[in-house]
């Protein structure tokens, strides 16, 4: 039996949507949408006794992507296997019918 999900997935490198959607292409996409990019900034102080005004900068960008697909359990499962392991993924059923 087919159900709609809702997958949100997030990674911090963007080569990794290629693989996803090839993945979900292979399944029936009903839409798919970029969410805003997270950015993640922070310092780290180098010498914390006498060189307080020297520090390295640091930024990690999150990259996010929502998928409507409609798929069965076992197809998702298989889904899951063949990803990767560096992705944060979400799942919600969708109840109603989407157009």
């Amino acid at each position: 039996m087919l159900s709609y999900y809702e997958i949100k997935i997030s990674t911090n490198h963007i080569d990794n949507f290629k693989l996803i959607n090839n993945l979900l292409e292979q399944f029936l996409i009903r839409s798919s949408t970029s969410l805003p990019k997270k950015y993640r900034r922070f310092a780290v102080i180098k010498s914390p006794h006498v060189n307080k005004k020297s520090k390295e900068h640091f930024q990690s960008l999150k990259y996010t992507r929502l998928f409507f697909v409609r798929i069965s359990i076992k197809q998702l499962k298989t889904f899951f296997l063949h990803s990767s392991n560096n992705i944060w993924i979400r799942i919600k059923k969708i109840e109603k019918q989407l157009v």
